[in-house]
């Protein structure tokens, strides 16, 4: 088994770690001491650096949903010299030609189709779907149900909502949140909210 270091209590991802024959050693949470889920909570984020040396050759798996609080942890403890580690469900079904690189969290049911590269710190959740020839940028989040066709280039620090479709060859700029439902017809140049059928852009970014 595989030894691991969650950042983050969340019980589905527990539940995923435990589903996949991950050996969890304990979880790093704001919380800093107790126990969930039977699991050590071994520190939080502030006094993560006076364990490095007890846990420093265990991989840590990073489990928020934000793009950004993502990016941030993985600033963090890339800084104190921690290693990372991408956890993909058994239940996905993960195209022999695409990539998937570090640090990604891949849930059940998932689907990644021929020569998609899902970038760094990526979040695909339950029973999204990833067609071919797809591009999603480090730390993006797609959540459950999404439909992401084929062609598409997604940037940074994205957001999909549930059940939302992005149209074939389209391009989405970075730091763009796609609401739940929305229908994305046309590429994306300026960050912000979109919701709808056709998306439209609701919220620019501040």
């Amino acid at each position: 088994m595989v030894k691991i270091i969650l950042i983050g209590g969340f019980h589905e991802i527990i539940e995923l770690a435990e589903n996949n024959s991950y050996d969890i050693v304990g979880i790093i949470d704001k919380k800093g001491n107790g126990k969930y889920r039977d699991y050590n909570i071994i520190c939080n984020d502030e006094n993560a650096s006076t364990y490095f040396n007890t846990y420093k050759n265990i991989p840590l798996i990073i489990t928020p949903d934000s793009p950004v609080v993502r990016k941030k942890l993985h600033d963090h403890y890339a800084n104190l010299g921690f290693s990372f580690l991408s956890l993909v469900s058994d239940k996905a079904i993960i195209s022999g030609s695409a990539t998937i690189l570090e640090g990604c969290v891949i849930q059940d049911i998932v689907n990644v189709s021929a020569e998609s590269l899902i970038g760094e710190f990526v979040k695909l959740n339950t029973m999204c779907n990833i067609m071919h020839n797809v591009f999603i940028g480090n730390y993006s989040t797609v959540a459950p149900n999404a439909v992401i066709l084929g062609n598409v280039t997604i940037g940074q620090f994205c957001y999909i909502g549930s059940n939302s479709t992005i149209l074939p060859n389209i391009t989405i700029c970075d730091n763009t949140i796609i609401g739940a439902g929305a229908v994305v017809t046309k590429s994306i140049k300026e960050p912000g909210t979109f919701v709808g059928s056709p998306a439209k852009l609701i919220k620019t970014l501040i």
